[in-house]
């Protein structure tokens, strides 16, 4: 049985469209679908980091599913330098969800990083409330390793103190005991002109409050992911 990307732009059974890798995401049709695919995770609820959603940089790949019209209904983009490959947006048209393009996407998208040889993973996040992208990710066999929390002091839209109903809406469930969470992570910390000394600075503040260093992942040349777990205490 051949995987996505050995269709070589053949259209699948299911639907007239075809998968295609780009080098750069800005000279493929998924550009055009990347403003509405930030929006729809704005009123959704589900952009990931403080403030709004970001797009990609122009410098990241992408798989796109593309129709018999040239256009794009679906796309990933990536970060593919270096041996471990950051997805920074995905996105598929409502009337084309559910038929396994976003799958398709994300098989190619393995398949490219295999011709490579020495990528050993493919890593991507979400929001916690993102239920079906959780989903969809573990029926693809990929791996959850870690999430992060946030406590919010202000509604980001209204600058306004969140009441105890709008939190306890936004989190899904009434409030619980609270507990110092195993993982925190930072998702877009900006090195900004101190360069690593900055990011040393943030790790070491970090580590006052009871977290070592977990995992460190490159964005771009001064965005980075960086990833706290709680150190156990003897």
């Amino acid at each position: 049985m051949k995987t996505p990307s050995q269709k070589n732009d053949q259209p699948t059974p299911e639907a007239p469209y075809c998968i295609r890798f780009y080098k750069h995401y800005a000279h493929s049709p998924a550009w055009e679908l990347v403003p509405q695919a930030l929006t729809y995770l704005e009123e959704s609820g589900f952009a990931i980091g403080r403030g709004p959603q970001t797009a990609p940089i122009s410098t990241d790949s992408c798989v796109a599913a593309i129709d018999e019209d040239g256009r794009a209904i679906g796309f990933i983009t990536c970060d593919c330098g270096g041996e471990s490959w950051n997805i920074t947006l995905s996105y598929v048209l409502r009337e084309h969800r559910r038929k396994g393009v976003h799958t398709d996407l994300f098989y190619a998208l393995r398949d490219k990083a295999k011709e490579q040889g020495k990528v050993v993973s493919i890593n991507c996040m979400t929001h916690a409330n993102n239920l079906p992208a959780q989903a969809a990710f573990e029926a693809q066999g990929r791996t959850k390793e870690f999430i992060g929390y946030s406590y919010s002091l202000k509604d980001s839209r209204d600058g306004k103190e969140p009441t105890e109903s709008s939190v306890a809406q936004s989190r899904g469930h009434s409030f619980e005991e609270m507990r110092m969470p195993e993982y925190l992570v930072e998702p877009f910390f900006d090195t900004g002109p101190d360069g690593l000394k900055s990011m040393q600075a943030f790790i070491n503040e970090k580590a006052t409050e009871g977290y070592e260093v977990h995992q460190v992942i490159e964005r771009s040349t001064y965005e980075w992911v960086l990833i706290f777990k709680a150190r156990a205490w003897a």
